[in-house]
């Protein structure tokens, strides 16, 4: 049996964090929050909060890093998800079922992560383009003009070679452990320095591209965990507005109504 701690990372304060399981912790992004004891605040600490616009959920991994991973044992697993991004138990096929989304959690204590040293979330497949392409088309090739010039020789033909194939998991969700996740770090945030400084100097994080260090990182961590790791997958859900309303928590547990099927697993198809 594993302890397993899932930091789940938005950018308000919604009553809906409040009905989730114990193990998921929630995490309030960027300069906001009134200081509420229901929830952690990346800004409370040793953080880039102030990147939050450019890097999204990597300034709360970062944040995780720096002050709570000390406090977790080698047994333990770490994990990440978002506001509206959940672990699911299993790797779910699309099946209709009279279950509510609560009931297929992945919560506290699971046997079979015995069996993986990571966790991502169930990958996309790719139909018409490599992993690097649908990068290029979705954010433009400028990255890839000066990747050579940031990453080291033997990391950036891995990561080449990783994004010449068609799936990849994405949201920058993992699940670890502890040795693992700071191995993950140490690379990771040099990184995203240097990438982001690039991205400011060449006027790249404009519009849709605002967070375009966080989307490149998205395609660098599935390689990274599948090149040191041994890599297992699990489903997750993506709720929807009603689900995460002030106005419905306020009375209900949107998570334990039935027949919400239709949100999980999320499996994109592109």
């Amino acid at each position: 049996m594993n302890n397993l701690y899932i930091y789940c990372f938005s950018t308000n304060e919604s009553k809906f964090l409040k009905k989730l399981p114990d193990n998921i912790i929630p995490v309030i992004l960027g300069n906001s929050g009134s200081g509420n004891s229901n929830y952690e605040y990346e800004n409370n600490g040793i953080n880039i909060s102030n990147l939050n616009k450019y890097c999204a959920e990597l300034t709360g991994i970062y944040w995780v890093y720096k002050n709570k991973i000390m406090h977790h044992n080698d047994n333990d697993w770490i994990g990440f998800c978002h506001y509206r991004r959940f672990w699911l138990n299993s790797l779910l096929k699309k099946k209709k079922s009279f279950s509510n989304i609560h009931s297929k959690l992945l919560l506290n204590k699971i046997n079979s992560l015995n069996d993986y040293e990571t966790m991502l979330v169930d990958p996309i497949y790719l139909k018409n383009e490599n992993v690097i392409d649908h990068f290029k088309n979705n954010h433009g090739k400028e990255i890839f003009e000066f990747l050579h010039e940031i990453l080291d020789v033997k990391l950036y033909k891995e990561f080449l070679n990783f994004g010449y194939n068609r799936k990849f998991s994405a949201c920058n969700m993992f699940i670890t452990k502890p040795k693992i996740f700071i191995n993950y770090c140490e690379i990771v945030f040099p990184l995203i320095e240097k990438l982001l400084k690039e991205c400011l100097n060449k006027n790249l994080c404009v519009g849709k591209n605002l967070k375009l260090p966080a989307y490149f990182i998205e395609r660098f961590t599935p390689y990274w965990f599948e090149k040191h790791s041994k890599v297992g997958y699990l489903s997750y859900a993506v709720f929807n507005n009603f689900y995460i309303s002030d106005a419905v928590n306020t009375f209900l547990n949107p998570l334990k109504l039935p027949f919400t099927s239709s949100f999980f697993p999320t499996k994109l198809d592109i």
